[in-house]
Formats: C-alpha cells, structure tokens, sequence
C-alpha cells in the first residue's frame, strides 16, 4: 500500500514542471497517473494531440527515481486507494477537480497551484501582469490614455466601452473603439450573444470587433504601417489583439486598467514589445 499521501496527476507529457512539481512533494513516496480508460472519460483530453500512452510517462518517470512506484490511475487502482483515508496531492487542474468530486469527495485533499498545462481554468483566468511592467507617469502618456478613453465613448457598447489610438513620432495616426459589425446597432436589434457568457469566457462569441483589431484593420485599409508604432489602450487587449498587435510590428503598449489572460503578455513580449502601465 502506498504512503500516507500520494499524488495523483493527468500527465501527458513530460517537461520541467512536472519535475518542479514532484520535487516540491519529494515526500510522497507514491505517483498515480490517468490511465487510458480514465483519460477517455474526459472529452478534452482525448483530442490532446501531445498526449503520450499512460506506460511511456510511467516508465519515464520511473527512470527519475523519484517514487518508490508510479501507478497507472485505472477503476481498479482507484477503489484501492478509496478504501484508505489516504491524502491525495493534485495540481490545481480541472480534471484532477472533477476527479476528486467524483471518486475521492471525502479524502484529504492538497491542490498545488503550480501550472503544468492550459487547462479549462487556466485559459480564462484572469493574472496580474507581470512585476517587471515598465510603470509611467509621463504627463504626454497620461494624455494619451486619456484620448484612448474618450475614444471608447464613442463605442455602442454600453457594457464595454474601448478605445485604442496608434501614435508615430508623438503624433497620433488613428484613433478606434470597440464596435459592433456590420452595424454598430445590430445588438440593440438582435441581442449580444455575448451577454451569455462571465468576462473571459468564450470571446470568440460576440457580434463586436474590439478596438485594437478595428485599428489594425483600419491601418490596413488605409495604407497605415504600424511597425514601431505605440499603441495606447485603457484597457489590456485580450489574446487575440495582444497577438495581432505583437505581429503589427508596434514597439510599445501602454495601459491602464485590466488584466492579462491566456497567452497575450507573453506574445507581445516575445516580439520585443514594451508593456508599459500608465499610472491614474
């Protein structure tokens, strides 16, 4: 019988923080991971593409020599440790919350919050930006922002109103807002699908297109190079802007409000651009 607390882990492939996460557990002496029935039970992980055959993680993590044992997670091995009030270690993983809820709802519980993978959770949450942001509190950078709100006045969206302005050599070049398509009234019309749905969760369903994608649109239709432009917003533009701002080629991106979701700091670090916060 394993030790008093074992991890249990949906593993589809190996990478360093797998390895941070079971060093961070160095005590626990036994490793359970989905097997192919289990992992079969749960939609989005049978379209993981990356996912290799429970047997291939277990042998390769057997060769670390971390655990004593590396346990496939199956019907079996699950009523076996359902019979002892054993602590199980979990990352904080929908899954593993699902699991959890179904088979062990009153076992000790320890849910590590380090990220291993884009799971339904992570890919909606909202994170602070990270601390080494560039902080401003230039007077012309505060002027901006505040011509990038009074921009999103403009916007038909009573709930969400945005402005973005691109601006070359200290003079702006284009000013846009969020706005619905193919009219700015359809909504009022029709209904926001949008409105179905808690902030962050599917943005691909909405009848708008958001001020940074309207301004690079925009830049485009009228002959516009943004390379080494700098993009004010008053709000952080979601993943999708965040990426097609990145590929614009713009050098900087000021802010004010928001939060980071996904992957979008990440992408507009990756292509050099300076995430800059302006300070009320």
């Amino acid at each position: 019988m394993p030790s008093s607390s074992v991890i249990v882990a949906y593993i589809p492939v190996l990478h360093e923080g797998y390895r941070r996460f079971f060093l961070r557990h160095s005590n626990t002496k036994d490793l359970y991971i989905f097997g192919e029935d289990l992992i079969k039970s749960y939609e989005q992980l049978v379209k993981d593409i990356r996912g290799l055959k429970p047997e291939l993680i277990q042998s390769a993590i057997a060769s670390w020599n971390l655990f004593e044992k590396v346990h496939i997670l199956d019907e079996q091995t699950i009523q076996e440790l359902k019979k002892n009030n054993i602590s199980l270690i979990i990352s904080d993983d929908d899954v593993n919350t699902e699991l959890i809820k179904k088979y062990f709802p009153h076992h000790p519980v320890q849910t590590d919050t380090i990220f291993l993978r884009w799971d339904k959770k992570n890919s909606i949450k909202p994170m602070q930006i990270s601390p080494d942001i560039e902080i401003s509190e230039s007077v012309i950078d505060k002027k901006m922002i505040e011509q990038a709100i009074e921009q999103g006045k403009h916007s038909p969206d009573w709930w969400r109103r945005i402005g973005a302005i691109a601006v070359k050599n200290g003079t702006i070049i284009l000013k846009t807002n969020n706005t619905y398509v193919p009219s700015d009234q359809i909504a009022n019309d029709e209904g926001d699908p949008r409105s179905n749905f808690s902030k962050g969760i599917n943005l691909e369903s909405s009848l708008a297109i958001h001020a940074e994608a309207r301004l690079i649109a925009e830049a485009a239709k009228q002959g516009l190079a943004l390379q080494d432009a700098e993009i004010y917003c008053d709000t952080f533009p979601c993943p999708p802007c965040a990426k097609q701002l990145a590929y614009a080629g713009i050098s900087k991106l000021y802010y004010r409000n928001g939060y980071a979701v996904l992957d979008g700091e990440r992408i507009l670090k990756s292509q050099g651009v300076r995430i800059i916060f302006v300070k009320p």
